[in-house]
């Protein structure tokens, strides 16, 4: 068995670079806040003394540059380009994180990245950023793992580039694997104590390794979670876990779940707890699994807010997953939710309705790991690490798509949070930005934590996602299960296809098909605080 020191993850706190690539700036620790628009404008020309110059195109083959740019890596490679590798960036951490002081017999560590079709500078910038800002003697080696890239300049280029480091390797596949058995390739290669997976998009700050090593050592605002529908959340820190930090934002957050792109943990526990699982693609899910994996056999997950690393976070994906997104994903999770979810994982189904039959590979190896590591129940994981979290339908009438039949459009969020709209959009059956709930409190609620609100009474209003509050009020609705209407509690207005497929409130008409709201699922709600008004 591993010793107990060993039985940890921990997380560097992320924050965003922007795709603009503008850098450490809005940033606050375990949570990536981009950047406002005022800031950027404020602190532009400050920024170029000592970040770069002539960052903004000039000329027509310039702007043309900076646009394919975009199209190629969904950030801007232009402006990356004319940024020094070793560029000074301001020190983000806490005040008390920069006095702390750190043991000397800290355990080395290999640190892997692995690229596909990675903008040129960007990578070099990563990899960079992590032998300057690290102790020389902490970093045992980088391990670059070239995930079947095209891109000519990752070639020869790349190579004579590294060739004078001792400290890089670098390891190519004959074919593309994916992040999640390209990270394997990269465990494999690497001999240092303690493995240290990066985005290959990524920049170290001044004193992000020795925290890491640490906590690995020692004990081996947000944190993560998820929802039902298996996707990684950020959440606020719970009160309880506050309590046990003595409210010191320096001390490490024990967190349920990671985002999974940056993370550290000692190279033979890795294996120990069964690395990744090899049956899953690409990337997706695999951060849930080795969370779900790492708390339910005997290890904990924390985030350490003096390492402060920057990532980027594009606005799409450049590349396309085989077989299409959707598929490579639904795979993924259904393999975590077999393996790892008991009688839970019928929450994962009732949220991807027909999904049930698609086929997932071959787990008994899995199943087998979790027998021999002894590891607990995911009711335990439930009640003891991440109690929180709220068991989906206990509470609802209907759920999931909510749908116009006259106009074959269904609401939708446009993957807008806290404070954005929502709209109408053709349905997909994908759930997603399309599930909702109708909960016992008359709440319009989606992802269990936001709900539908509703402050102007005139006609036309839009409706507004917030957190749900369970007063009623502005956040209350009525649905009638004969006509399927969707009344506003307060303005008493119904909900309405508006011009330009808007979903908006508008005075009740009879009859009216545009008013018209179906939801695809119906329950009984287990936890029946209040009999909502249905008519």
């Amino acid at each position: 068995m591993a010793r107990c020191s060993l039985k940890k993850i921990v997380l560097v706190a992320v924050a965003s670079i922007s795709v603009a690539w503008l850098g450490f700036l809005g940033y606050s620790y375990a949570f990536a806040f981009r950047q406002k628009s005022i800031l950027r404008y404020k602190l532009e020309e400050e920024l170029k003394s000592y970040w770069g110059k002539n960052l903004v195109p000039e000329t027509e083959e310039e702007k043309e540059k900076e646009k394919m740019g975009f199209q190629l890596n969904g950030f801007n490679q232009f402006r990356s380009d004319r940024i020094a590798l070793n560029r000074e960036i301001p020190d983000t951490r806490d005040p008390r994180c920069v006095d702390r002081r750190y043991r000397t017999d800290l355990p080395t560590a290999s640190v892997v990245i692995i690229f596909h079709n990675e903008a040129f500078t960007v990578l070099l910038r990563t990899i960079t950023s992590v032998l300057e800002r690290s102790p020389e003697e902490l970093i045992h080696e980088v391990v670059l793992v070239d995930d079947f890239s095209d891109h000519e300049d990752l070639k020869k280029k790349l190579e004579d580039w590294i060739s004078p480091s001792t400290k890089i390797k670098l390891v190519r596949h004959s074919k593309r694997e994916g992040l999640i058995r390209a990270r394997i390739t990269g465990a494999s290669a690497a001999t240092g104590d303690v493995l240290v997976f990066l985005d290959s998009h990524c920049e170290a700050n001044i004193g992000w390794l020795e925290p890491l090593l640490e906590r690995i050592k020692a004990h081996p605002g947000v944190r993560g979670g998820f929802n039902w529908g298996l996707q990684f959340k950020w959440k606020k820190i719970p009160d309880y876990e506050q309590e046990r930090r003595d409210h010191d934002e320096t001390r490490e957050v024990k967190s349920p779940t990671m985002a999974g792109g940056l993370f550290a943990i000692d190279r033979k526990y890795f294996y120990h707890i069964g690395a990744y699982d090899m049956g899953m693609s690409i990337w997706g899910g695999e951060n849930l699994e080795i969370s779900f994996r790492v708390w339910m056999c005997g290890g904990q997950l924390e985030i350490i807010p003096c390492s402060r690393v920057g990532h980027i976070f594009r606005k799409r994906q450049p590349y396309t997953f085989p077989g299409g997104v959707d598929k490579i994903l639904v795979k993924n999770n259904m393999r975590l939710a077999e393996v790892w979810m008991d009688e839970y994982k019928e929450h994962y189904y009732a949220k991807r309705p027909g999904i049930e039959k698609r086929d997932y590979g071959d787990t008994s190896e899995r199943v087998e790991l979790r027998k021999k590591l002894q590891c607990k129940s995911f009711d335990w994981f439930l009640k003891h690490v991440y109690p929180e979290l709220p068991l989906p339908n206990e509470n609802l009438w209907h759920g999931g798509a909510l749908h116009n039949p006259h106009s074959r459009l269904c609401l939708d969020t446009y993957g807008h949070r806290e404070g954005g709209e929502v709209g109408l959009y053709m349905c997909h059956g994908q759930a997603g930005n399309q599930e909702f709930g109708f909960t016992d409190l008359g709440e319009l609620q989606f992802e269990e934590d936001l709900c539908l609100d509703v402050a102007s009474q005139r006609p036309g209003a839009h409706i507004t996602i917030l957190n749900c509050h369970g007063l009623g009020g502005n956040q209350r609705w009525i649905y009638d299960n004969k006509t399927h209407v969707m009344q506003h509690s307060v303005s008493r207005h119904c909900l309405d296809v508006g011009e330009g497929k808007t979903a908006v409130m508008n005075v009740c008409v009879p009859g009216s098909s545009s008013q018209e709201w179906v939801f695809a699922r119906h329950y009984v709600p287990k936890r029946r605080l209040k009999e909502p008004e249905h008519k």
